[in-house]
This record gives structure tokens, C-alpha cells and sequence, in this order.
């Protein structure tokens, strides 16, 4: 029995709306879809998480690649799954599985469910300390200029305390149209059997078809530009032996794309970025893009195709190459000699070889040859243009291709920090925490991806608990604008604050913003805290806590209290008390218990104290009456470093003494 008849069943209808466009799914699948393609998400009890695309409407110049798959996934994905490879060890993204693809790793615990939302399918799991977001929507084709593309995103971020190595590999079953073994098209290279790239020799992009006469589907993955991560390996073998092996694969040199163990063609890749250090409180973002691919034809006994990016973008930071590629199928009944092949640039574009042209000596009819150049623009020309590959020899019929392109010049990304006015209100800050904002807007022509912001502060602010000082923002177009919140407190102590962002991104300079803010003192507050009833012949426990310190480094201490009611059996030292895991000078002071006074408790530390809430003392009483009454504090001093006496208002605890139980 084949893999891909083991998946059977009678699945439920149900309506989802997606992308703004309702369609029928069965139960268990989650997807988004726009008039070129479907990215669907698998929700049921099985392989949850595991994804597919197929084409919608696709080329509109065409109908034969209409509801065509581009990745295998019908009825549910379960052959496309993605391997985590954690210090050292593999897991699988999503629920375990019994099927073939994967069997045998462990998967993770779900924290949250696919769900779909603003026109994204997300699905969260954690892995110890590691925690996997898997985000799935649809993007701009760098090769037809449409949103063809479905983008695959993963955020690893490690939670833990203990750096962490993390890696991904990523296997996708392309299907193209109904060939689930069509060869691939890397570069110069038509590639039917194991091969494998890495480092440099990564593509810009591949694709994948089955004829230049008439592909059905015209597949491609972008390896290289906007927010795309480009991989550290890319392999391209048989999908059976990518799914036995979850990481590592035992590539054969020459070995086709038979399914392992089985007797038909079925091709698969899979892409790699090996394990580096992730820091406590980072993330690691990997982004794929897979879709249509973009190739214009010019028929005749000279077939030519090529394709190329529908845009390409000089940039001043970050200067890129691009990839052409030429298709030549040679039709003719005689052997071509002689044959010469000619790319002919616009205006703004140069080779990076700095040579346009290939001679072949001879052509054998019936081959099919690819050809590829690298082209960067050189800021001499923005706007439309067109590039042409004119192809003649001998015993050959002379044929022209011709495609459109645009040359864009750079992004620009322009930004502002902000930090809102801080208050005291009720004797604590306002707003708490404080929502600090950072605004960016690309005033180029050119779109970024892989946009960061990295928020630092001065002595002032601290990032607020929970909160992260790196965050993504994806990307950002031409003339859009986005915004980023963190959320930050002030410091005790500090007077003022400067907070510092840092914004990186594709083909942009790294932009550097700074904003100050004041920071209103919090008044001193003296507080008694204890229980408000407590019970006879019961020990009775009251803190003097002090509130808002800034750089205090002693205090001085009296007490009274109702001596019918309580007796004060002694006065411990409070944490204030505590610094470098050792002890600082204190005195429990003279207690009076016929008067119910406590004179003289004090303390000092070496090192000046600044904070939101410290405990001075605590006081130890036995209940020895009844009634209501309270303590007070009477004359008190703190100072700090300086030895200025910082002013408050004294305090007091009332209570009331419960009845005891029988």
C-alpha cells in the first residue's frame, strides 16, 4: 500500500471564513485563501499542525493550474512536518504521530490550538523551557509580483534561564499540479536525483515543473531577499527517505526520486539552519516562502522561458545580487552548432561576471538547458524596465524572450520614540506600567522585511516583568507605517530616564532612537501592617514597612502601643536590614512595657537603598487584653546618603481583639 492512500475518511462540512472569503472546509482543517492560492492547516486529533497549499485561481492567464496542490495535503497534511532540534535533541512541531513522516519523535505540549485570525493560522507548543510559534499566511511572490505565496513562519524563544541550542529543519512534499515526482530547477542545474546545496552555493530561489510545453504548475521557493531566512543546507531527495530520517539524510549520489521502499516517483526537500546559541529571554525566526513561480515562455522550435524577480531593489547598506534564469528547449529535428545566447540588460542593471553572454558549440535536439546570470542594480535607474535573451546559431531557429521588470531604489525607514509623561497619583506612578511606543514609517520605494526593534534603557527604566526588549515586526512597504509597545517602569530613585531603540531590517541602516523622560519622586510612606484581629494569648505579628525609598541608608524609631491589650516581647530586624547576604548595624531599642513604649529602633546599611517597599522592623507581641485600639508610630528619622531627613507622615494599625474560641 502506498503512504498516500493511508489517509481515508468521511469528513464533516463546515464554514470558515478566511481571508475574507467563506468557503466549505471539511472538519479538522483551518485555512486562509485569496484568489491565487490556499494555505490550510491541519486541526484535527492527528499530526495537528502539519500544513499544505493548493492553488486557487493561480495564473489568470491560465486555467490548467486551478485547484492544483503545490504541497501534498489532501484530505488532511500529515507528509510536511517540521523537525526541532533542541540541545541535541529532535522533536517534532505539533502532536506526535504513528505515520511514517516523523514516527517515533516526541511532539509538544500544546499551549495554544490552531486558530485562525486576522488572515493568519497559528499554532503555538512549548518544549521544556522552548517555546515554537508556527505562523502560516500569504505573501508577495518575489517572482510574479502577486500574493501567490504562502509565507511559513517559526519563532523560537527560549524561556528558560540556561542558553539554549536551537535548529529547524523544515520538509515540504511538493506536489506540482498531479506530479508528485517533478525534477527541480536550481540554478544552472536540472536536479532528478539526491543533491544537496549549502553556504553560498544557496539559490536565490528554486522551482520546479514538469514540462516547458505545458506545466501544469509552476512551483517556487525563495531562498534569499525580504524577510526570508535564508537556510544553512537545502536538500532535494525522495520524500520516504526524508520522512524516515527526521534530520539527517543519507543522500545517495545519482539516486532518483523514488519513494524509499516503494516504486514511485515522489520529490521532496528539505531545508536546514543548524543549531546556534539562543540566549535566556531570546527568539530565533526562521521564514519561508513557497508558491508560484513566474516563467515567461516564447514558443517555437527555440522553446525559451526565463524567470526572474518581478522587482528587484538597489540598496545602500545592503547590496544584493538576483538571479536570471533561461529555459532552452531545442525543438528542431538537426543538431544546433554554433549557438549563441545573449541576455541584453536595461539601463540600471549590470552583470555581476561581467559578461552577458554563452556559446555553446553544439545543441542536441530534444534537450532542455538552463542558464543563469547575476544581475544587481547599480542606482543609475529606478522605474520600469525590461531585459531580453536573444538565442541564434546555426541549424537553429533564432528566438527572442522578452520580460518586464522593475528597478526600485532602496527603503527608508524614519522613526520616533516615545515615552509618556509620567504623574504621581495616590502616591504611586502614572500610568504604571508605561506604554513606550516606537512608530516606524518607510518613506522609500522599496519594501523591508525582517524588521527588529530592540528597546535598552539607562539607570531610569527596566523593562516591566514579562516584557521583552527584542520584538519582530515583519515587514514594512513603501509609504506604511507600524507600531511597537513596551511595556516599562521608572526605577525608584532615579530622577530621569533615557530609553534607546534600535531598528534593523533588509537593505536598511540601522535606525537609532532615543527619548529622555522625567521622573516624578515618589513621596515617602510610612506603614504598620498586621492581622485586624487578632486573638488572646495569641502571638501577634506587625511589619514597619516604608514605602518609595530613594538612596536611604538609616532610620531611627519609636513605638506605642495600649499595654492592657498587648505586650511587646521583642523587635526584629526587617529586610532593610539585609544586604550582601550579611547583616547591618541594628538596635531593637528599649521597650517599656509599663508605659507601652518602644524607643530607639534603628538601623543602618553601608550601601544606600532605593526601592518601591522595604520592611524597617517587625514587631513581636503577645495579645494579653481585649477591646479595640491601635499602635502608633511616634518620632521616626530616615535619612539618606547625603544625611538629608526625608519627610513623612507617621503611622498607625488599628485593630480589633477577637473573641477566643472555645
Amino acid at each position: 500500500m502506498k503512504r498516500k492512500g493511508w489517509l481515508v475518511g468521511i469528513l464533516t462540512a463546515g464554514l470558515l471564513l478566511a481571508a475574507g472569503i467563506v468557503r466549505s472546509e471539511p472538519a479538522g482543517l483551518l485555512s486562509v485563501e485569496n484568489k491565487y492560492i490556499k494555505v490550510y492547516l491541519n486541526n484535527s486529533d492527528e499530526e495537528t499542525g502539519r500544513f499544505a497549499v493548493d492553488v486557487t485561481g493561480g495564473d489568470y492567464e491560465r486555467a490548467d493550474d486551478d485547484n492544483k496542490p503545490l504541497i501534498y495535503g489532501r484530505p488532511r497534511p500529515w507528509t510536511s512536518f517540521t523537525t526541532l532540534r533542541i540541545d541535541g535533541a529532535d522533536y517534532v512541531f505539533g502532536k506526535a504521530t504513528h505515520k511514517r513522516a516523523g514516527a517515533g519523535l516526541p511532539g509538544g505540549e500544546m499551549l495554544q490550538a490552531p486558530r485562525l485570525a486576522n488572515h493568519q493560522l497559528t499554532m503555538k507548543c512549548q518544549y521544556g523551557t522552548i517555546v515554537v510559534e508556527q505562523i502560516l499566511d500569504i505573501t508577495r511572490s518575489p517572482s510574479t509580483g502577486a500574493l501567490d505565496t504562502a509565507r511559513i513562519r517559526y519563532i523560537l524563544t527560549n524561556q528558560g534561564t540556561a542558553p539554549a541550542e536551537l535548529g529547524l529543519r523544515v520538509l515540504l512534499d511538493t506536489m506540482v499540479g498531479d506530479n508528485d515526482g517533478a525534477p527541480f530547477r536550481v540554478g544552472d542545474h536540472e536536479v532528478t536525483t539526491d543533491r544537496s546545496f549549502a553556504g553560498k552555493d544557496c539559490p536565490d530561489f528554486w522551482q520546479a515543473f514538469d514540462s516547458m510545453a505545458k506545466p501544469a504548475v509552476i512551483a517556487q521557493g525563495t531562498l534569499k531577499g525580504g524577510d526570508v531566512t535564508t537556510p544553512d543546507r537545502i536538500a532535494f531527495t525522495n520524500w520516504g527517505k526524508a520522512a524516515d530520517n527526521p534530520w539527517e539524510i543519507p543522500l545517495e549520489e545519482g539516486a532518483d526520486f523514488t519513494r524509499e521502499g516503494e516504486d514511485e516517483l515522489d520529490s521532496a526537500l528539505a531545508m536546514f539552519w543548524l543549531p546556534r546559541t539562543v540566549k535566556p529571554g531570546d527568539s530565533m525566526q526562521v521564514v519561508i516562502d513557497y508558491g508560484l513561480g513566474g516563467i515567461t515562455f516564447s514558443p517555437g522550435n527555440t522553446y525559451l522561458g526565463i524567470s526572474a524577480p518581478a522587482e528587484v531593489a538597489y540598496s545602500i547598506s545592503d547590496p544584493r545580487t538576483y538571479l536570471i534564469i533561461m529555459y532552452l528547449e531545442h525543438r528542431g529535428e538537426a543538431k544546433a552548432e554554433n549557438v549563441r545566447i545573449r541576455l541584453e540588460l536595461p539601463p540600471g542593471l549590470v552583470s555581476t561576471a561581467g559578461t552577458t553572454e554563452v556559446r555553446l558549440a553544439e545543441l542536441i535536439p530534444g534537450v532542455t538547458k538552463q542558464f543563469s546570470w547575476e544581475v544587481r542594480p547599480d542606482g543609475s535607474f529606478s522605474g520600469d524596465a525590461s531585459f531580453a535573451i536573444q538565442v541564434t546559431g546555426d541549424h537553429l531557429e533564432a528566438n527572442q524572450v522578452t520580460r518586464k521588470i522593475r528597478i526600485i531604489g532602496p527603503p527608508r525607514v524614519e522613526g520616533v520614540l516615545k515615552i509618556p509623561a509620567v504623574r504621581v497619583v495616590d502616591n504611586h506612578w502614572d500610568p504604571y506600567p508605561l506604554p513606550v511606543t516606537v512608530t516606524l514609517r518607510n518613506r522609500g520605494e522599496a519594501a523591508t522585511g525582517g524588521l527588529k526593534a530592540v528597546l535598552t534603557g539607562d539607570a531610569g527604566f527596566r523593562l516591566a516583568d514579562g516584557e521583552r526588549s527584542e520584538k519582530f515586526l515583519g515587514n514594512l512597504g513603501p509609504q506604511e507605517e507600524t507600531t511597537v509597545t513596551w511595556q516599562v517602569v521608572p526605577n525608584p530613585g532615579a530622577p530621569h530616564g533615557r530609553l534607546q531603540a534600535e531598528v534593523t531590517g533588509a537593505g536598511i541602516r540601522p535606525e537609532r532612537l532615543q527619548a529622555d523622560a522625567e521622573i516624578p519622586p515618589l513621596p515617602f510612606e510610612l506603614a504598620l501592617s498586621g492581622a485586624a484581629r487578632p486573638l488572646p494569648g495569641q502571638v501577634y505579628l506587625v511589619d514597619v514597612s516604608a514605602y518609595n525609598l530613594s538612596d536611604t541608608t538609616q532610620f531611627n524609631l519609636d513605638i506605642r502601643y495600649d499595654p492592657k491589650q498587648l505586650r511587646l516581647v521583642s523587635v526584629s530586624r526587617g529586610t532593610f536590614l539585609v544586604e550582601d547576604n550579611g547583616l547591618s548595624r541594628w538596635s531593637g531599642g528599649t521597650i517599656n512595657g509599663r508605659n507601652g513604649t518602644a524607643t530607639g529602633i534603628s538601623g543602618s546599611r553601608s550601601q544606600p537603598f532605593s526601592g518601591s517597599q522595604v520592611t524597617l522592623a517587625r514587631l513581636n507581641f503577645i495579645v494579653v487584653g481585649s477591646g479595640t485600639g491601635r499602635i502608633q508610630t511616634g518620632a521616626f528619622q530616615l535619612r539618606d546618603a547625603a544625611g538629608r531627613e526625608l519627610p513623612g507622615e507617621p503611622a498607625s494599625l488599628q485593630y480589633q481583639i477577637g473573641e477566643e474560641s472555645q
